[in-house]
């Protein structure tokens, strides 16, 4: 079966938006053993719309639409006009949008009364998360499925329809294999795994970026000799095993969680670059885990990071406040105040300035057995080096509970 996928959005296209659906769609459709064969965005404008459309000759096309039904309005018109189809108000969406508007104790919004509508004989495929509706609708052989841009939405999709049709669509059976790692590039991955990939067995790796973590999904018939795939996974483990944390599809944020409480340790965190982004990601990532997070700290002057955290005067005076010798202070301090099993700290200057200069930071993560102290070189702006370097505070914490080796530019004290 060949796939396509067409992403209608004027943000995405000019960088303002992350494409969270195309990459959910890919992961998911590959796991189940089917390859996308192009991914193509596109503004949203009837003639944009129609000529994407028109260079993708495939069984299946999924457009993926924008969280505003006005929006998504001139999208089924455009794929109305492509199709030679009449947009219609449909019985079954006017039903399934009063019946979420009443469930929901709320008016009916003027912008709702877009999602009515639909091209000619297509099939609706209702939700619950939302009033934004999908739908699918054939035509020449094609399948054309309409998802509104909300990831919720894209995923009761997936499970409840989009699943189910490829796996019976499919000729092949195929199983998948994913591998999540953290502080090496796509471009790394391919040249370390580069004879791997180019195998007799027809087995494929594709690799999904989200900021510095990889997803690596390794695909093979099911036919195939389990000893083969083990073979090749376990190489995969041996070349990049300092960089993997989960054999499954995962973040950072949730795996963390999960080996807390796996392990049944509590973690307190002290934080000065990254301003308590650590202790909120773990709380709104996974709202439980405040019976595991102790105690968290936004530590932003020298007289906090001493009668708090019991940092030396003397250290200080003598290696600055950004320094080895000041985060191990700084973990030293929290572990003895604390009642946690584990700690982590982040330590650097809060000022950001607008040049391409590396930012040093320094982030500790200590239990009864040691505290490990990484030097971090970030670039960026503000976001994007608080957004880095918490990431990295969640893979050493993995690496910490799982007793793994650990690794980059480190200090250990």
């Amino acid at each position: 079966m060949k796939i396509a996928i067409l992403r209608v959005s004027n943000d995405i296209l000019l960088g303002k938006q992350k494409d969270e659906i195309s990459q959910y769609l890919l992961r998911n459709i590959l796991e189940i053993g089917e390859v996308v064969n192009k991914v193509i965005t596109t503004e949203n404008h009837p003639d944009q719309i129609f000529n994407a459309l028109n260079d993708l000759n495939c069984d299946l096309v999924i457009v993926i639409g924008e969280a505003l039904s006005s929006k998504n309005f001139n999208i089924k018109k455009s794929i109305c006009n492509f199709i030679n189809s009449a947009i219609i108000k449909s019985d079954q969406a006017t039903n399934f949008v009063n019946a979420y508007f009443q469930k929901s104790n709320i008016p009916i919004s003027f912008e709702a009364e877009n999602e009515y509508y639909m091209p000619e004989y297509a099939k609706l495929i209702s939700t619950t998360s939302s009033f934004l509706q999908a739908y699918t609708v054939t035509n020449n052989n094609t399948n054309y499925l309409f998802i509104p841009g909300e990831l919720e939405v894209a995923t009761e999709v997936f499970n409840n329809y989009l699943k189910n049709y490829i796996i019976g669509n499919n000729n092949t059976i195929y199983k998948t294999t994913t591998i999540k790692t953290f502080g090496i590039g796509e471009k790394d991955i391919y040249l370390v795994l580069s004879d791997l990939i180019k195998n007799k067995y027809k087995i494929l790796f594709f690799t999904y970026p989200n900021n510095l973590e990889v997803s690596i999904v390794i695909r093979y018939n099911q036919n195939l000799d389990e000893s083969i795939v083990n073979d090749f996974v376990v190489k995969v483990y041996e070349r990049l095993g300092k960089y993997i944390y989960a054999d499954e599809e995962t973040s950072l944020i949730k795996r963390t969680y999960e080996l807390l409480e796996l392990s049944k340790k509590k973690v307190a965190i002290a934080e000065t670059i990254t301003g308590g982004n650590i202790s909120a990601s773990l709380l709104k990532q996974c709202s439980d885990s405040k019976n595991l997070v102790i105690e968290n700290m936004v530590c932003l002057s020298e007289n906090s990071l001493i009668k708090r955290l019991n940092v030396s005067p003397n250290v200080l005076r003598s290696y600055g406040t950004v320094s080895v010798e000041i985060a191990y202070e700084m973990a030293a301090g929290l572990l003895e105040s604390s009642e946690a099993d584990i700690v982590v700290v982040t330590n650097g200057l809060t000022n950001f300035n607008n040049d391409k200069k590396g930012k040093l930071c320094f982030i500790a993560v200590g239990n009864s057995d040691g505290i490990h102290v990484y030097k971090n070189t970030v670039y960026g702006n503000r976001e994007q080096v608080v957004e880095s370097l918490t990431q990295t505070a969640f893979f050493y914490l993995i690496k910490n509970i799982k007793q793994n080796d650990l690794f980059f530019d480190k200090t250990t004290i």
